[in-house]
């Protein structure tokens, strides 16, 4: 009988919250959009990078999880 015990990778928990992070800035930067003649809010003007850090991470943590598959 074959044993088939996979070897996975470990989960990296702080991925999933830069991720959940980035999400929550992106969401802001649009309900606050409009109220940012406010010298408080100046970096609600840079929301939109949350965007792209949030898919470059994205990115990564697919092609982490399936890098084995990809060697087969």
């Amino acid at each position: 009988m074959k044993n088939n015990i996979s070897t996975s990778k470990p989960h990296y928990e702080i991925l999933d919250g830069l991720r959940g992070v980035a999400a929550i800035v992106v969401l802001i930067f649009h309900i606050f959009e409009s109220f940012t003649l406010d010298p408080y809010l100046k970096f609600v003007n840079h929301g939109y990078l949350a965007v792209d850090f949030f898919f470059v991470l994205s990115g990564f943590v697919i092609g982490y999880a399936y890098d084995e598959r990809w060697k087969k």
